[in-house]
């Protein structure tokens, strides 16, 4: 009797031990909102995979990453906004990197109203037409 008590007490710990790293403090999903103002969008598609943080202020971080060719792409020249009335935004100032396996930096937009939805569309980024982010 004895012995199964301790069988089942060491059960309960290991069960108890188990579900404890299972559900620890994991980062949150990078395809979801990140919460504040900032909202994170990502799209892998053809090797490449793109990031999309929409900072406010029509400013998005963007990352790009591959692991196999280069990232020779203008993002000011590929990028755009259509918004809820189907409006094309072409960005204003890109000052980020071009070329390489990853790059990264700040897509600013003249003003436009965020409020009623709208798409980041980037375009022929490793012969994918359109890749478009929502919001």
């Amino acid at each position: 009797m004895r012995i199964s008590g301790i069988i089942i007490a060491l059960l309960v710990l290991i069960t108890a031990a188990v579900s404890g790293c299972l559900s620890g403090d994991e980062p949150p999903d990078e395809k979801q909102v990140t919460g504040g103002t900032a909202e994170q969008r990502e799209n892998s598609e053809a090797g490449v995979t793109i990031v999309a943080v929409y900072l406010g202020d029509n400013a998005f971080n963007i990352n790009l990453d591959t692991h196999s060719g280069s990232l020779d792409y203008e993002m000011d020249k590929v990028a755009f906004i259509r918004d809820s009335k189907g409006n094309i935004i072409k960005p204003e100032v890109w000052d980020g990197g071009i070329g390489g396996h990853h790059f990264s930096g700040t897509l600013r937009f003249p003003e436009f109203d965020d409020s009623a939805g709208f798409e980041l569309v980037i375009q022929d980024v490793a012969d994918v037409k359109e890749r478009i982010f929502r919001w």
